[in-house]
C-alpha cells in the first residue's frame, strides 16, 4: 500500500515544479498572475526544513532574474519581508543567507518603474515632501483558541486598532503575527484582543537560547532583563524594520490562506490545474 506524503513532500515537490517552471522566462507571467505562488514561496522560506527553504530561495532567485517581475515581487506581501528575515535567520548555512540578502538588494535597488526612470535622479523629499520615515514594528503572539470559528473575530479585533499596518493570522499554529507603528506596545494588543474575542494572547519571545517561550504581560516578572529574555526580541521571520508607512498597507495574510497545510492544498491545487507545460 502507497503511503500518503506528508505536508513537507508535498510541499518540496511543489516547490521544485515551480522551480522548474521559473527556469523558463515564458512561463513567469502566467505563475506570477496568481499572486498565490509567490505568497507561498514565501511562506515555505519559514520552514525549518533547510531543504524546502533553499528550494524557495532558488525559485524566487529565478523570478528575480527577470527585471520584468521586480514590480510584481515588490508589491506581493510577504516576500520582501521574508526574504530580509531568512537573511537573518539563525543556523541557516551562511550561503543561503548571503543569497537571501542579495535578493533583498536587488529588489530594493530595482527602478519600481518602467526603465526609462533609471537614468532620472530625484531627490526623494522634494518629490515627496509630506511622506515621512515612520519606525514599525512586528510582535507575535499565541492566542489560546485562535482557530477557524474564531480568526475573523481576532483578525476584526486587532486591524480595529489605530496604528496597527497589517495582520497574519495562522490558524495552524494559534499565532497573530502584528505589524504596528511604534507607539503601539503588545500589552495594548492583548488587552484588546481579550476584551473584544475573551481570548488569552501570550507574546512570544526567544530566550538566550533562541527558544520560543511565551510571555505572560500581566505579570510584573515577566518584565525584567534578569530571566533570561532577550529585550526587544522580535520574529525572526519578520524584523522590526524603518520603513514608509503606505496607503492600504494594511492587509491581512489570514483573508488569503489560514494555515500551513491550506498553503500547501492551494498550491499544489493551482500548480495541478492551472500549469500545462
Amino acid at each position: 500500500m502507497k503511503m500518503a506524503k506528508n505536508d513537507n513532500e508535498v510541499m518540496l515537490e511543489t516547490i521544485l515544479c515551480y522551480k522548474t517552471m521559473a527556469l523558463d522566462h515564458s512561463k513567469h507571467d502566467i505563475m506570477l498572475k496568481d499572486k498565490t505562488v509567490l505568497q507561498f514561496l514565501a511562506y515555505s522560506l519559514d520552514s525549518e526544513d533547510n531543504e524546502i527553504t533553499e528550494a524557495s530561495l532558488k525559485t524566487i532567485e529565478l523570478l528575480v532574474h527577470n527585471n520584468k517581475n521586480h514590480n510584481v515581487l515588490r508589491s506581493t506581501f510577504g516576500v520582501s519581508e521574508a526574504l530580509k528575515a531568512t537573511s537573518e535567520r539563525e543556523g541557516l548555512e551562511d550561503v543561503l543567507k548571503s543569497l537571501a540578502q542579495e535578493l533583498v538588494m536587488k529588489l530594493e535597488d530595482a527602478p519600481a518603474f518602467h526603465t526609462r526612470y533609471r537614468t532620472m535622479k530625484v531627490n526623494p523629499e522634494q518629490s515627496q515632501p509630506n511622506v515621512r520615515k515612520l519606525s514599525s514594528k512586528v510582535y507575535s503572539f499565541h492566542v489560546f483558541g485562535l482557530n477557524e470559528d474564531t480568526r475573523k473575530s481576532v483578525e476584526s479585533a486587532v486591524i480595529r486598532i489605530r496604528g496597527v499596518i497589517s495582520v497574519i493570522i495562522d490558524t495552524g499554529h494559534q499565532r497573530c503575527v502584528v505589524r504596528v507603528m511604534e507607539n503601539i506596545t503588545p500589552q495594548i494588543l492583548i488587552e484588546h484582543i481579550a476584551k473584544e474575542t475573551k481570548l488569552e494572547a501570550r507574546l512570544i519571545q526567544r530566550n538566550k537560547f533562541r527558544q520560543e517561550v511565551l510571555i505572560d504581560l500581566g505579570k510584573p516578572e515577566n518584565g525584567g532583563g534578569d530571566d533570561g529574555f532577550e529585550d526587544a526580541n522580535l520574529p525572526e521571520y519578520l524584523p522590526e524594520e524603518e520603513s514608509p508607512v503606505k496607503e492600504k498597507a494594511l492587509y491581512s495574510f489570514g483573508r488569503l490562506r489560514t494555515s500551513a497545510a491550506s498553503w500547501v492544498r492551494t498550491a499544489t491545487s493551482l500548480f495541478q490545474n492551472s500549469f500545462y507545460w
